[in-house]
């Protein structure tokens, strides 16, 4: 089998056109590249400024108003004037002679205690039930004749006249009691003893000083049957005055 001839190939006369000379591209001049714009700077804006902290807002506290106006200085009472130490009147001076609860105390420690050991003080035990309740005791006495030395008096309980320091029931013969007892009670040179004239409530009183300046008043009271004086018990009442002007 005969071979098929080879066809030629036509060239394209375009092509050669294009054909470049590589040395003379080389010879070219070189083109500057063009400049690169460079675009306007930004400007930084700044940072926002941190806000102050803000105080914290006080309660809102409202006004009271007081009802009562202030006193007005003007209508003040003016302050006492003050005292001169070297011609104000000084002020007087309690009396020293009077009877006080522990003097009183003493006397009747004195007096309640005979020339021996024996003691003929009765109140605790016998005052005022048993005074009050014998024959010939307070509650047999007129109402005026108890009101000289009682505000009130029962066989329960009782209350002093206002001068009256204290009392002392006493299981001793009256007479005794008078011409022993007291002047032992208030011995001298530093008491005197008086006997006042007409006595108290038709009861002898007697007055007693001390260094000479009037202390006290003692009354004698008999108690229970038996002639005035002689009475088998009989009341001791202190006074703190003249139990005549009270």
């Amino acid at each position: 089998m005969p071979s098929r001839p080879i066809p030629e190939v036509e060239e394209d006369p375009a092509a050669e056109e294009e054909f470049v000379d590589l040395l003379s591209i080389s010879s070219l001049p070189e083109v500057e590249p063009e400049p690169i714009e460079t675009p306007p700077a930004v400007e930084a804006v700044p940072p926002p400024a941190a806000a102050a902290p803000t105080a914290p807002t006080q309660p809102v506290i409202p006004e009271v108003y007081s009802s009562t106006p202030p006193p007005d200085a003007n209508s003040a009472e003016p302050l006492p004037p003050a005292e001169d130490a070297f011609t104000s009147d000084p002020q007087p001076e309690p009396p020293t002679n009077v009877v006080q609860d522990e003097d009183a105390l003493e006397i009747f420690s004195r007096l309640t205690r005979g020339s021996g050991e024996s003691d003929f003080d009765s109140t605790a035990t016998s005052f005022p039930a048993i005074a009050y309740l014998i024959r010939g005791g307070i509650g047999e006495w007129s109402p005026a004749e108890q009101s000289c030395f009682f505000t009130q008096i029962s066989d329960a309980d009782y209350r002093l006249q206002p001068s009256a320091v204290s009392l002392r029931y006493l299981t001793r013969n009256v007479q005794l009691i008078e011409t022993q007892d007291i002047p032992r009670t208030f011995p001298a040179p530093q008491f005197q003893v008086g006997k006042v004239d007409g006595g108290y409530c038709d009861r002898p009183l007697f007055q007693v000083l001390r260094e000479g300046q009037p202390y006290l008043f003692v009354s004698l009271v008999g108690i229970g049957v038996g002639a005035p004086g002689q009475q088998a018990s009989g009341l001791v009442i202190i006074w703190s005055s003249d139990p005549r002007t009270g």
